[in-house]
């Protein structure tokens, strides 16, 4: 079993045993427990099965990732080709599906074939906890479903450009977590759409809900009942501090009335005195900003983002649909035009695939050395965060992006986070222990 040792003081820290003490529970010579520490990642099946029962964690939580120096990964179009499966739905032969790349084990984005012709309403899947964001790739224009009955929110054209332009592909939404979506072409030109289920901000929750017990997961989605309300949110948070809206007014020093209004128009100043004083982060009481339509979906058409075209870094490039409420979820047409454009680097993993010409992507390596690979149409590559990488020569390329790195979540996170360059520091690859004698 290949075992992250990093992971492994982690939980040896973070189940204050010292790595004596838990060489004597595995059943192992102190020595042998700190020389698998020191020298390798290569541990007997035996030893890391009873490391994990010793420290209550499944042998899963110590597996090493693999990825420590990975940078890109490249799929050409012939490997893209070669991921091809058919999906039947509703009697016929409905998509074929593609992935791009990816690290193993990783969301990648996919590219479908729309089957469906354009006579026929096509079947809803039942949506998936994960948001999206989808472009039409063209030639043709698609149907979009979101709903059973047809309004204007559930049943929309998504077009595809057909103008001078082309390197902005096509119209583009994000939708929302469990949103029944389904695409038909409109007409009998063929038409792909390339679709990304980023990662879910919620994963992590739902996973721990899975766990609780049915009287526990009722009580919570009695406590939500759809609307988190600022006023909801801080009964909450002052519970847990053992306050009511009255005592945390008593002590501010202000009217009740006040602090209610406060939550009803968002009073950051108030609020902010509130958190600050109680231990919070008063940012939870401010409403979102929310532009989405009536099922939860956010659209944006070619001329929109012909009237948002700039330059960026040297780089022709202009966003496709975006929403307050899905923060990490993030995509960008971009034309590549000769070697003026410079380095990138991002905060979370990029996906890229290439629409139009045969555009070259250098990066620096693991090894601090430049590496370049010449992509064509329908090849696609994966950036790691904060790896340096640039294109060069011509062609147009999509570019999406979502929050599994450094997101929204982490970013929130570190803001409120004390010395959070020194405690990120210490953390990274981290093989000290706790601090007391073995």
């Amino acid at each position: 079993m290949r075992v992250d040792n990093y992971k492994v003081m982690h939980w040896l820290n973070t189940r204050k045993v010292t790595t004596g003490q838990v060489a004597e529970t595995v059943g192992i010579d102190h020595t042998q427990l700190e020389k698998l520490l020191a020298d390798t990642d290569e541990w007997p099946d035996e030893i890391a099965d009873a490391l994990a029962r010793a420290l209550q964690i499944t042998p899963e939580q110590l597996i090493a990732s693999g990825r420590s120096e990975l940078t890109v990964l490249v799929c050409t179009a012939r490997e893209l080709r070669d991921t091809r499966r058919a999906i039947q739905r509703d009697g016929i032969h409905f998509y074929n599906y593609y992935t791009m790349a990816a690290p193993q084990g990783a969301v990648a984005p996919v590219i479908l074939d729309i089957l469906c012709p354009a006579d026929r309403v096509p079947a809803l899947n039942n949506g998936h906890l994960e948001p999206a964001i989808t472009i039409n790739l063209g030639p043709g224009d698609i149907h979009g479903r979101w709903g059973e009955e047809l309004t204007e929110a559930t049943w929309q054209v998504i077009h595809a450009n057909a103008e001078s332009d082309e390197w902005i592909v096509g119209d583009s939404y994000v939708e929302p977590s469990y949103c029944p979506h389904s695409y038909s072409l409109a007409s009998d030109v063929p038409a792909r759409i390339v679709s990304y289920t980023g990662q879910s901000a919620l994963a992590g929750l739902m996973e721990d809900v899975n766990d609780w017990s049915d009287p526990a997961a009722k009580t919570m989605l009695g406590w939500l009942d759809e609307t988190l309300t600022p006023h909801k949110v801080a009964t909450l948070l002052l519970a847990r501090r053992g306050h009511t809206i009255e005592s945390a007014a008593t002590k501010l020093g202000v009217r009740e009335t006040d602090l209610v209004a406060a939550l009803d128009e968002g009073a950051a100043g108030l609020l902010r005195a509130l958190g600050t004083t109680l231990g919070f982060d008063y940012r939870l009481l401010i409403r979102p900003a929310s532009r989405h339509d009536a099922v939860g979906k956010t659209f944006k058409d070619i001329e929109e983002c012909r009237a948002e075209t700039r330059n960026f870094q040297g780089y022709q490039v202009t966003s496709m649909a975006s929403a307050p409420h899905l923060p990490d979820l993030t995509g960008l047409f971009l034309r590549v035009a000769g070697d003026s454009g410079t380095g990138l680097s991002e905060p979370a993993e990029s996906h890229y695939l290439v629409t139009a010409g045969s555009p070259t992507l250098h990066w620096t390596g693991a090894d601090g050395r430049e590496e370049h690979a010449e992509l064509e149409v329908d090849a696609s590559a994966w950036v790691a965060p904060f790896v340096s990488h640039r294109w060069s020569g011509d062609g147009a390329l999509i570019k999406l992006g979502s929050g599994r790195h450094l997101g929204y979540l982490d970013l929130y996170e570190l803001t409120n986070t004390y010395a959070a360059v020194s405690t990120l520091r210490r953390g990274r690859r981290d093989n000290r222990g706790w601090g007391y004698d073995s």
